[in-house]
C-alpha cells in the first residue's frame, strides 16, 4: 500500500475512515461492484493506497489513490476510484473520504491533485468544486502539463474514459472564473469545431481501413454524415436546455476521441464520441436539473432519429444515396450508444439521464431503437463494403 499505514481519521459523524487492512481487498472490490456495476469490477484495484470508509462497523465505500512523478519539480496524485454503497449515500461518506485522500495527497508531497469526473457527475463534480477542484479543457491541460500530458491521462485512467473531464486542484481557475458568457460561448465553439474536425479525419481513417482508399467525395460524404449527428445532437440538447433557463457549456471529449480513433484504426468501425452539454455553474443541483436533463437526452436523441428517418428515406428512394447512407449509418451508431447503453463505461450518454428520469420511457425508445436496428441489418454493415462493391443505381432501393 506505499509506506505506513496513516492513522484513521476522527470520526465524522458515525463515519470512520481508515487505510485498506491486508485482506479486504476483496470485501473493498464486492463494495464498488455494487456501487458501480460488475463491468466495472473487471477494472478495479486497489492503486497505490486506499481508504475505507466504516459504518457500524461495515465497509461502506472506499478511495483508491495513485502518486506519480510529473516532472523534476511536481507530483502528481490521482483520485482513481471514489465509490459509496446506494444505502449510505448522503451521509458524508463521500466527502469524508475525499478529504483523507487530499490529506494523504499532502503527506507525499504532491503539488498536483487530479480526478477524472463524468460531465454530467454533479454528485462528484460538487465534491471537487468545494475542494478547490476546477475542470480543465483540453488546451488548460496541454498549458498546465505540455508534454508530459499523455503520462497524466495514463496515470489517471483518462485514456478512453468516454464522457469524463479532468479536474485538477490548485489552478487558475480553481481560484473562481471570470470569464464572460462569449468567452464560454467561443471555447465550447472551439471545441465542437476540434470534435467536428477530429471526427472527418476518423471518417477517412475509416474508409481507407476498408479499402475505399482516399475518395475525396467520399470522406467529404463521411464527414459531413458524422458532422450532421454530432451538430443535430448538441443543437437539440442546447435549445431545450436553454428553452429551460439554464447556463450550458459544451465539453468535447477528448479521450472519447481517442476511442473513436482507435476503433476506425484497429476495426474500421464507426463510434461517435459526440461531447456533453452540461450546466455553466461550476457546482449545481442533480435533483433541481434532473428534469431539464432529462428532457435535454431525449431531445438529442429524437433529433439524431428524425435524421436517421429521413437519411433512411433518401436511401430507399435513391434520393442522395451517398450521402445519406453515411448519414444513417452514424446517426443508428449514435443512437445504439446514446440510447441502448445507460450503464457503467457508458453514463456520460443520454440514455443515463432518460434511464434515471423514467425507466419506462427510455426501455420504449430502446426498444422502438432495437427492433429498427433488427429490421435492417443491412445498412449498418454497408460501410464495410463502402468503395469494394458496385454501388446502387440512383432511383433504386438498396437490396436487402
Amino acid at each position: 500500500m506505499g509506506g505506513p499505514a496513516p492513522a484513521a481519521t476522527a470520526p465524522a459523524g458515525d463515519v470512520r475512515v481508515r487505510p485498506l487492512a491486508p485482506g479486504e481487498a476483496r470485501e473493498l472490490a464486492g463494495v464498488m461492484r455494487r456501487s458501480f456495476g460488475g463491468l466495472a469490477g473487471m477494472m478495479f484495484g486497489p492503486g497505490k493506497q486506499a481508504f475505507v470508509a466504516e459504518r457500524g462497523g461495515r465497509i461502506v465505500g472506499g478511495v483508491t489513490l495513485g502518486v506519480f512523478r510529473i516532472d523534476v519539480r511536481r507530483r502528481g496524485g490521482v483520485v482513481k476510484w471514489l465509490f459509496t454503497l446506494p444505502a449510505a449515500r448522503g451521509h458524508g461518506v463521500a466527502s469524508a473520504l475525499v478529504d483523507r485522500a487530499l490529506a494523504w495527497f499532502d503527506e507525499q508531497g504532491v503539488t498536483d491533485a487530479i480526478a477524472c469526473v463524468e460531465a454530467l457527475n454533479a454528485g462528484s463534480g460538487n465534491r471537487f468544486a468545494r475542494r478547490g477542484f476546477a475542470p480543465l479543457g483540453f488546451v488548460a491541460q496541454a498549458q498546465r502539463f505540455g508534454w508530459r500530458l499523455p503520462r497524466v491521462w495514463w496515470h489517471a485512467n483518462h485514456v478512453v474514459d468516454v464522457g469524463h473531464v479532468l479536474w485538477a486542484r490548485d489552478t487558475d481557475e480553481a481560484a473562481g472564473s471570470s470569464a464572460t458568457d462569449v468567452e464560454e460561448r467561443s471555447r465550447g465553439l472551439a471545441g465542437l469545431a476540434a470534435t467536428l474536425a477530429w471526427h472527418a479525419a476518423f471518417a477517412a481513417l475509416l474508409l481507407a481501413r476498408n479499402g475505399a482508399g482516399l475518395d475525396a467525395a467520399a470522406i467529404a460524404a463521411f464527414a459531413v454524415a458524422v458532422g450532421a449527428v454530432v451538430v443535430v445532437r448538441t443543437a437539440a440538447q442546447a435549445l431545450v436546455g436553454r428553452a429551460a433557463g439554464l447556463r450550458l457549456r459544451y465539453l468535447p471529449w477528448e479521450t472519447g476521441l481517442l476511442l473513436a480513433g482507435a476503433i476506425a484504426l484497429v476495426f474500421g468501425g464507426p463510434f461517435v464520441a459526440a461531447g456533453s452539454v452540461v450546466p455553466r455553474a461550476r457546482t449545481w443541483s442533480p435533483s433541481a436539473l434532473a428534469p431539464a436533463l432529462a428532457r435535454m437526452a431525449f431531445a438529442g436523441a429524437a433529433a439524431v432519429a428524425l435524421l436517421g428517418l429521413a437519411a433512411w428515406w433518401g436511401v430507399a428512394a435513391g434520393v442522395a444515396p451517398d450521402l445519406a447512407e453515411p448519414v444513417l449509418l452514424y446517426a443508428r451508431m449514435m443512437l445504439l450508444v446514446d440510447v441502448l447503453l445507460p450503464f457503467f463505461p457508458m453514463t456520460a450518454f443520454a440514455g443515463r439521464r432518460m434511464f434515471e428520469a423514467s425507466p419506462v420511457g427510455w426501455g420504449g425508445v430502446g426498444g422502438r431503437h432495437g427492433g429498427a436496428l433488427a429490421g435492417r441489418t443491412r445498412v449498418l454493415t454497408h460501410w464495410r463494403s463502402y468503395g469494394r462493391c458496385p454501388r446502387v443505381p440512383r432511383g433504386q432501393p438498396p437490396r436487402r
